[in-house]
């Protein structure tokens, strides 16, 4: 399923992500390396984001319960697809860093 309107508020993933409460996913870590990110690379990315760059809310493959916020970012290396959501141990959890 999928809906147009972020599930969650952009500005607590920055904060989390500044205070270092977003886990990131070794999918998310090794596109993101590809790319030539490394983790503070990710987290100026992360900084960078606004409302403007959403794209979609889309539940999980695994889970349809459980909601997903798709922005797609531009950068130096061209735009991103940057998926996260709520974590189950840390604030937020980083899913996808790739390019679009």
């Amino acid at each position: 399923m999928e809906k147009r309107k972020p599930t969650y508020d952009l500005g607590s993933f920055q904060d989390a992500a500044r205070r270092g409460e977003v886990a990131v996913t070794r999918t998310a870590a090794q596109a993101a390396q590809r790319l030539g990110f490394d983790y503070d690379g990710m987290m100026v990315v992360i900084e960078s984001m606004n409302r403007r760059h959403f794209y979609k809310s889309m539940t999980a493959y695994a889970d349809n319960a459980a909601w997903q916020d798709v922005y797609h970012v531009p950068t130096s290396a061209g735009i991103l697809y940057v998926k996260f959501m709520a974590g189950r141990i840390s604030a937020f959890d980083l899913l996808s860093f790739k390019e679009k």
